[in-house]
């Protein structure tokens, strides 16, 4: 039963009822009586006070309450005369709205369709490069500038990483073996995205690539070089369903408002005859084209 109500087929159908009873509601008094009758209904006096309520915290007085009818008699009188003489034809921002509506339609029965341990189980193992935990590493780091020592950065850079790869005791920290920087010298626990935003891509490729801890380098930057020591390594891996389960629901029910969609307007379209003019200017710049192509 749950699999058959996940059908394109049946939300199609099941949208086509839900605007037809949602057409029904809303035109009632005009299929009921004479259609230049207007009838303010007990319900829309409660929706008019609950919408004034909403908004200012109170309960409309009697003669607010007469200002919101006038309001909407007003609105209805307008809406009805503008129908009537057409001007719902080729208004653009009248379509886009009314696009906007039943799209909202079709996004309201997506959310009928509520996900079980099996569903969100399936989605998370078939998009786990969504929810995959990255890589961190901590680290702190010594800075040789290109712009002050030129090519020589390279070799002194060497001569101070011999020097700290084979102290006693180790160095686990020494920014004033090279030049000032202009950031930081430590670093705790950050991703690649978080460490290439301030040294670059190049960078980051050669610092998790690393296969030891310790001193290594010269690294090159946008800045310099820099001679590194890795204090800790996390690796990439793929937290349990239970830690990301909230973000898999969402991205779960918004596939489904995307499939909904696309089916709905898929069977919609299908009872039109599409018919797209070429305009003649464009049938003139092609023409040539076409002539090439046929000689």
């Amino acid at each position: 039963m749950k699999k058959l109500f996940k059908e394109p087929l049946l939300h199609f159908l099941a949208i086509g009822a839900l605007i037809f009873v949602v057409f029904a509601v809303v035109n009632k008094e005009e299929i009921a009586v004479d259609g230049r009758k207007i009838v303010v209904s007990a319900g829309d006096m409660e929706r008019l006070s609950v919408s004034w309520s909403k908004k200012w915290n109170r309960s409309p007085t009697e003669q607010e309450l007469e200002g919101l009818i006038e309001s909407y008699i007003r609105e209805e009188v307008y809406y009805r005369e503008a129908l009537a003489l057409g001007l719902d034809q080729d208004d653009t921002i009248l379509r886009r709205r009314l696009m906007q509506k039943m799209e909202f339609l079709s996004n309201d029965l997506a959310e009928l369709n509520t996900p079980d341990e099996t569903d969100l189980n399936e989605y998370f193992h078939k998009h786990q490069d969504k929810y995959e935990l990255p890589a961190r590493m901590s680290f702190t780091h010594i800075y040789f500038s290109l712009d002050k020592r030129g090519r020589q950065a390279f070799q002194d850079a060497g001569i101070v990483l011999n020097e700290i790869q084979t102290a006693s005791p180790p160095i686990l920290r020494a920014p004033d073996q090279g030049d000032p920087f202009m950031l930081q010298y430590d670093f705790t626990l950050e991703t690649p995205f978080e460490v290439s935003r301030l040294f670059g891509q190049v960078f980051v490729e050669q610092l998790f690539q690393a296969k030891s801890d310790g001193w290594q380098g010269p690294i090159e930057s946008g800045y310099g070089l820099h001679l590194v020591r890795i204090n800790e390594k996390v690796d990439a891996r793929m937290p349990d369903l239970a830690a990301v389960i909230d973000n898999v629901r969402t991205d779960w029910m918004f596939e489904q408002r995307q499939k909904t969609n696309k089916a709905i307007y898929e069977g919609f379209k299908e009872r039109y005859e599409i018919v797209v003019e070429m305009p003649v200017q464009l049938e003139t710049k092609k023409t040539p084209k076409e002539g090439r192509k046929s000689s």
